[in-house]
This record gives structure tokens, sequence and C-alpha cells, in this order.
């Protein structure tokens, strides 16, 4: 996964309805127990050869609430193996890991941008003008 959805989420179904992926489930199925809907890390691609940014993000009314995450590779297997945090999916018995497959990800997002709780998606103010 490369986008995770935080504690101020509001339920409000939209990026539910514009993941182009269905890597998002509502409240009801967030595996973790959690009343917020929860980004599927096994199966997020930042909208990498869809869209220019990810659409759960674009939409969201609670701006902040779309954070980015580390990307679902080898490399940050240990990451997403936090099950406080993610619950993957398995296939075959086998649990869905980077290492069973790894997930497209926004390259130009750099890793001191990444980790839980770095935001996708700025208030207009924030943004610069240019």
């Amino acid at each position: 996964m490369s986008v995770i959805i935080d504690d101020t989420c509001i339920t409000c179904d939209a990026c539910l309805q514009n993941c182009p992926v269905d890597a998002i489930v509502d409240d009801m199925s967030n595996p973790t127990g959690e009343s917020r809907y929860y980004v599927q890390p096994e199966k997020c691609v930042e909208c990498v050869g869809i869209f220019d940014d990810p659409q759960c993000a674009a939409i969201c009314p609670s701006i902040g609430c779309i954070t980015w995450d580390m990307p679902y590779t080898t490399e940050f297997e240990e990451h997403f193996l936090n099950d406080e945090l993610y619950k993957l999916g398995t296939k075959n018995g086998t649990l869905k890991t980077p290492s069973f497959r790894e997930k497209k990800y926004r390259k130009d997002i750099p890793a001191e941008s990444r980790g839980v709780g770095k935001e996708v998606e700025e208030a207009p103010d924030d943004k610069e003008v240019g």
C-alpha cells in the first residue's frame, strides 16, 4: 500500500467509490476493527498508470485524511507485517506480503515524504502558487 486512511476519516464513501483498483473497504469491513475506511495494502497502486494522483485523496473532503505510506515493496516488508496497522490478505494460505507481489508506487514521492501521517493532499491554502 502506498496510501493509508487515518482516524480523521468521516466514512463519507467518496474514496470507496473512486478507487480504480477497489483497494478500499468500508468501515464495516475494516479488518483492523476500526471505524474508518481501510486501504488494502496488497491492492493499492497509488493510481500509477491510471491517474496523475491517488483518486482517494483527490476526492476526500477531509483534507489530510489520506496519507502517504511506504511503497509496497520487499524493502519495506517488515513495515507491512505490523498487524496492528495492517491485515494483509492471503491467497491459497500464503500471506500477500510485498515479497508475494510488489505493487506500483509513485517514484516521485521521496522516502522522507512517506510514512503514516504524511499528507497526500494539502489544503488549498497550503499549496504553493506558481
